[in-house]
């Protein structure tokens, strides 16, 4: 009798949900955790149009809070401080597309008559290829026969046509940024007092506005920051490609200092763009490859030493999900999905640091710190070969 017994008591327990046939609570949570990610990142992806002007706003109008909030110290209404700080942006957007619709309008006038040492140029390359295109055409020539299937051409509206469609919208969702932008900032601590209004106990009060503080200081500060960082590196930019004799550098400037708010994307792209206008302005290729490396070496210098040494410890984010949370912005919105990772990441990570139950999400989003004795030692002995 006793035996059974003892025999009963080392058998392993089943948990109650399994023995009735059923998945454990814990896999059903990951599970509307999941569903609920899937569904959310379709609903922002097809209803982009709605949203990315309102998460711009809302980027704008923390970043904006601040100094809403000094203007109402000296007696300024959030009103009329909303006012002044719309009249600010329409001021500065102006004044940099006077800046460069002087450059583009001569590069457009001057591009036919740069044509024919493009196509020169292109000529040497493809000479050095021409191997490689035929063996490539007698290749297809020989899969598809010599009746191959009739190509079928669609003809596709012209680059005008389609600026002239996609305009209206994006001045629409410009304006209805700046329209929501103005309204959160008119409401001042608004919505602070609501937050503080519906917290059940004075804890949870205090809590929420510190939380709410913390994550409007976190992305002004970031912002602020890194406008600055990329002001000087776009008078760099702008100052070599004026001391190597490239046109317009002023235009480099300005494309240099929009194109570093995107984390490695951006400088890419200006990489890109300048190889491009000096190997068609340039007389030989090796000359067209000065002002490119130029570029990548001032923004290698920037991304690799300024903005470690200016950005707060708190703000740096970890490069591998930087890489990411971009190539998902791009997914999803485009070029304002790029623009829009980097504060989103960073709010994110501010609300992820106050929070006890998101720490762990923050500490993944941060970047490599130091790691202690211990876990150094659960490390060296997991990963010993």
């Amino acid at each position: 009798m006793v035996t059974e017994q003892r025999a009963q008591q080392k058998q392993p327990r089943t948990p109650k949900t399994v023995q009735n046939g059923q998945a454990p609570q814990r896999y059903s949570n990951w599970a509307v955790v999941g569903i609920f990610w899937i569904m959310s990142l379709g609903v922002l992806t097809v209803a982009q149009s709605f949203f990315i002007p309102v998460v711009t706003a809302i980027i704008l109008a923390l970043i904006f809070s601040p100094l809403r909030r000094t203007m109402g110290k000296v007696g300024i209404k959030p009103g009329l401080a909303a006012l002044l700080i719309l009249l600010s942006v329409l001021a500065v957007i102006s004044v940099t597309l006077y800046f460069l619709a002087g450059p583009i309008e001569t590069r457009i006038k001057t591009l036919p008559s740069l044509i024919p040492n493009a196509v020169k140029k292109i000529e040497i390359l493809s000479g050095a290829m021409e191997p490689v295109i035929e063996a490539s055409d007698q290749i297809d020539k020989m899969s598809k026969g010599a009746d191959g299937p009739a190509e079928v051409v669609i003809r596709e509206g012209g680059t005008l046509s389609s600026i002239a469609k996609t305009t209206p919208r994006i001045l629409g969702q410009i304006g209805f940024t700046l329209a929501v932008m103005m309204f959160l900032i008119s409401s001042g601590d608004l919505f602070y007092e609501k937050l503080v209004r519906v917290m059940p106990t004075f804890k949870d009060k205090k809590r929420a506005v510190v939380l709410v503080k913390s994550i409007e200081q976190s992305v002004s500060k970031y912002f602020l920051t890194i406008t600055v960082i990329n002001a000087g590196l776009g008078l760099a930019v702008g100052l070599v490609m004026w001391g190597l004799g490239m046109p317009d550098p002023i235009l480099f400037g300005i494309g240099a200092f929009l194109l570093n708010f995107i984390p490695f994307v951006g400088a890419i792209i200006g990489v890109s763009l300048t190889f491009l206008v000096a190997f068609i302005s340039a007389p030989t290729i090796v000359l067209a490859l000065l002002p490119a490396v130029c570029y990548f070496l001032l923004t290698a210098f920037e991304g690799q030493f300024i903005t470690p040494m200016l950005v707060g410890r708190r703000l740096r984010l970890n490069a591998v999900v930087v890489f990411l949370a971009v190539a998902v912005g791009a997914w999803m919105w485009s070029f304002m999905g790029m623009f829009l990772a980097i504060p989103v990441l960073i709010l994110i990570k501010a609300l992820s640091d106050d929070i006890e139950s998101l720490r762990g999400i923050g500490e993944f989003l941060g970047e490599r710190t130091g790691t202690t004795r211990k876990d150094q030692r659960i490390l060296d002995k997991a990963l010993e070969p």
